[in-house]
Formats: C-alpha cells, structure tokens, sequence
C-alpha cells in the first residue's frame, strides 16, 4: 500500500478542515483551562484521549490523498 499525500500538502495548515480538527484536537485543553477556573467540571480521562485522537486522525485523513475508484457508478 503506498500512501500519498495530497497535492500542496505543506499549504495543508492554510485548509479549513485542518483548522477544524486541530481545534477539535485541542478542545480537551480548553475545557480543562475553563475547569481550572472553576466554572465547570473537568472531562474524564478517557474522553479527552478519544477526542484527540478523532481530531489527529482527521487531520491526517485530510492530508492523505484518497484514491478514487475507477469501476465506480457515477
């Protein structure tokens, strides 16, 4: 299997999806931040690290080039 990114991958911070999932990514810290100053509780372990990893793995779906299928029905 080669893996091939998209083309312009080192523009990739410029797109709006990478943006999105990287705040996504960094919603645990911000949570925790306003949890800090006591105006929440703070989220529990485990959905901190499956938040993450959905934005981490968002923007690498995003920066990864999809293969289009050939024998596909338009």
């Amino acid at each position: 299997m080669k893996v091939e990114l998209i083309d312009g991958w080192r523009r990739a911070w410029r797109l709006a999806s990478v943006w999105v999932f990287s705040l996504v990514a960094l919603f645990p810290d911000i949570y925790d931040a306003i949890a800090a100053l006591n105006w929440m509780d703070e989220l529990p372990d485990p959905a901190k690290w499956s938040i993450r990893a959905l934005g981490a793995i968002g923007v690498i779906a995003r920066v990864l080039k999809s293969r289009r299928r050939t024998d596909a029905n338009p």
